[in-house]
Order: C-alpha cells, then structure tokens, then sequence
C-alpha cells in the first residue's frame, strides 16, 4: 500500500487526544462533605465494570474515527501488476453517425477496448452521441496523449481534418494505425449578410476534401432572391423555399488614428497608403486620423490605434499596432505580449513593404470578420494525408506489463460513515 500525501499521517499523533481524556475521566473523585446519606442506596458492583467496558468500546470508535480522516486524507492505494490491452479501438466522435463506424462497432467483440478521440480517451457508451463534443480534436495532442494508454497497438478512425494538425509532430512509441474514413463532406453555404446602401453583400464559404475558400455575391434588396424583414436586422435567402434566415449587417467606417513621430515619417506614408489600397479593394470606407500630437485624450473614439513612436501607448480598448523593432521577427507584424496589441517589427521602405507583404498584414490585423475567424473549423472540410497524420514512431522497448494503483478511499468514506452513527449511539447511550 502506498500514499499520495504521506505526510498527513502524522496526523495520527492525534490519536492521544481522546486517550488523554479517557485517562482523565479515570482520575479518582473528589469527596464532598453532605448532611446525610440516609436516602442513599448502595450500588451494585457489577454495573461498575460494564460501564468500564463500554467506556472503552467509545474510546475504540473514536480512536478509529481519527484513524479513518487520517487515511482519507493521505489518500491510500494499493498497487496491483497488470497486463496492457492488445489492441485498442479509438473514433472520432463525429464518425459515431457514420454507419459504416456504427456495422464495424456492432462486429468486435464484447470485451473490446473501444474509446472516444477526446481528451482521457473516455470509453464508449450507448450514450456517446448525446455526450459527445463533434469539434475537430487536436489529433497531434492526442496523439502524445496516446502514449499513456496500457494497451499494445492503437487503431484511430478519424476524418482526417486539416485544422485538427496543429503543432509539433509529436514522437512516440506507441504503433498507431490511421484510418481515414471521409465520405468527401463539401460546404456551399452564406454564411454573412451586409448591407451596402440597396445592395445586400453575401460572403459565402465554400470547402472540399482538398481547398476552403469564399466568394462575395452582390444582390439587389429587391431581387427576389432575398426578402428584408420589417425591422431590417435579418434576412432571407430565397424567401420561397425559406432556406435561410441570415443577420444582416452594416459596414460602420473603421476609425484609425495614425500617431508618428517625426523619425517615423516613412512608416506612417507607406502604412497610409496600404489602408487606402484596402479601403478601395474592399470596398469599405476607413477614416484614418493621421497626427503627430502623442497626448491623445479621446483615444476611445478610435478602433484602430497606429503606434509609430517609441513613447508609452495610452491606454486604449481597440486594437493597438505599435512600432517595436524585433531582428528576429518572421513577420512585419506579430501579436504583442497582452490582448489586442501587436507589434510592426521592422522599419519601412519600398522594398520590404511588397516583399514581407505589408498589406495584406495589415488586413490581417484589421480583422474584419472576427466571427467568421472564430468559427472556421466549422466551414473547413479539408483533409490529410495519413502521412501528415502519422506521428514520428520512436522505437523504444515497452514492458507489456504495468503496475496499477487502485484508490481505497471511497470505501474508508463508508466505514466513516458507519463509524460514526455506531459512535453517536454509543455515546448518547453513555450520555458522553
């Protein structure tokens, strides 16, 4: 037997507590002076000794008491050797709908090892469609994870999806067989509705097993492609066949403000005309604040904050790009230590403002479409080879064998327990 928190057994020490008060119950009484005895009667002998015994079952239980909390609390385990799984079935929780996953389920036998892609691998349930979470997993991290199991060889069914390979490829010594089971899911939907004076701008998503991409759509308001609901916030995309009801969106014009000093002339022109060439080929008007006055007061008006100086930044609730010089940056642009600040990491000029892509940094940073970042694993339905799923394979000897620690704990909750209802009715009974 072992213990998480050894040192809480010496707790136990406490055990001389309720043997200290036994002792001092024992002590030899007072004799006290009374007028007469007269009334007085004799007490049998024999009720003196069952008192003594039952004196000391209570200091048993209570003894035990203290015993128990102090084992619960250093958590003991008892260690036992067992053998690893020979081989383990993992899915993914979104093929559990796929009938070709659901006829090979039904095929293995009873005792299978058959578990979810997810974080602990929980084993499969009848219940795992209703519990399970269908987002794309991290198979790299669960592919390190993996290593844990005690099984010999693992079997992944898995859809292979290209946003699930983020990382390090990882290196284990676990033998992993991929299974790519991908009926080729496509995605043509609208997934954004704007409205640009009598215009409606639809931005749709479309995405294959091999390419994710978007494509705009100008519709008139009154086409009869789209119908505009009576308060104008929402949408319907062929009101006849009421496919699908969007919310419909206005382009505010994005507030910059451009602060530079003297020193920093260049960057300012240059980052200048990057947002007039986005403004134009997006069609989406931007109000650019250009200034050389550091002491900003109402930087709140602003969503946008240019920084080209070396001075503080003042505080600000949008998104901050302030110029801080990094040699060793891959990018122009880099996101800052705390949210909503990035960094410009190099200075400009007519060269690297075409060859490290300034532009299209700066729409990057812009934004423009933070719902649709957030919610792109749903749309992209791009897959891998199972050779860019396949984690590097580290040969290493493994001992089939495994020691296995097994938690008492909640059955010294259950003697506690009865202990101590035994404890209270033996105590009442001796009015202790």
């Amino acid at each position: 037997m072992s213990f998480l928190n050894p040192l809480y057994l010496w707790a136990l020490l406490g055990l001389a507590i309720p043997i200290a008060i036994h002792l001092w119950s024992k002590k030899e009484g007072k004799t006290i002076k009374i007028g007469s005895i007269k009334l007085l009667s004799d007490e049998d002998s024999r009720q003196s000794s069952s008192i003594s015994i039952n004196e000391l079952l209570l200091l048993f239980l209570r003894l035990s008491l203290i015993s128990l909390i102090v084992l619960i609390l250093a958590e003991p385990q008892i260690e036992r050797e067992n053998s690893n799984t020979p081989i383990t079935f993992i899915v993914e929780p979104s093929l559990l709908k796929n009938n070709e996953i659901a006829t090979l389920i039904d095929s293995l036998t009873k005792d299978s090892d058959i578990r979810l892609l997810q974080n602990e691998f929980p084993e499969l349930s009848d219940n795992a469609l209703l519990e399970s979470d269908y987002s794309v997993p991290n198979y790299w991290q669960l592919a390190h994870k993996m290593e844990a199991l005690h099984t010999d060889s693992i079997v992944v069914f898995t859809k292979a999806f290209a946003t699930g390979i983020k990382g390090k490829r990882p290196s284990i010594n676990k033998n992993i067989e991929w299974i790519i089971l991908n009926s080729g899911e496509s995605v043509d939907e609208v997934i954004e509705a704007t409205r640009k004076k009598d215009q409606v701008e639809l931005l749709s998503v479309l995405s294959n097993s091999g390419n994710l991409s978007f494509k705009k759509q100008n519709i008139t308001l009154n086409s009869a492609l789209v119908e505009l609901n009576i308060t104008g916030d929402s949408i319907v995309l062929n009101p006849k066949k009421n496919e699908q009801k969007l919310p419909l969106t206005t382009e505010d014009p994005l507030k910059v403000l451009l602060c530079s000093n003297p020193e920093r002339i260049d960057e300012a022109t240059y980052i200048e005309a990057s947002l007039s060439a986005i403004s134009k080929h997006l069609i989406r008007p931007i109000d650019l604040t250009k200034t050389q006055d550091l002491a900003i007061a109402n930087m709140s008006d602003f969503s946008y904050t240019i920084w080209l100086s070396d001075a503080s930044v003042p505080r600000s609730s949008g998104r901050i790009l302030k110029y801080r010089p990094d040699p060793l940056a891959l990018n122009l642009i880099i996101e800052g230590d705390t949210n909503n600040e990035f960094l410009l990491t190099k200075p400009l000029n007519a060269e690297n403002i075409f060859d490290a892509h300034l532009t299209e940094e700066l729409v990057s940073w812009l934004n423009l479409h933070p719902d649709l970042s957030k919610n792109i694993k749903h749309f992209d339905k791009r897959i891998v080879d199972k050779s860019e799923l396949r984690p590097l394979y580290n040969r290493s000897e493994t001992d089939s064998n495994y020691i296995e620690t097994l938690s008492i704990s909640k059955w010294l909750w259950i003697i506690l327990a009865l202990l101590l209802v035994v404890e209270r009715i033996v105590a009442s009974y001796r009015k202790q």
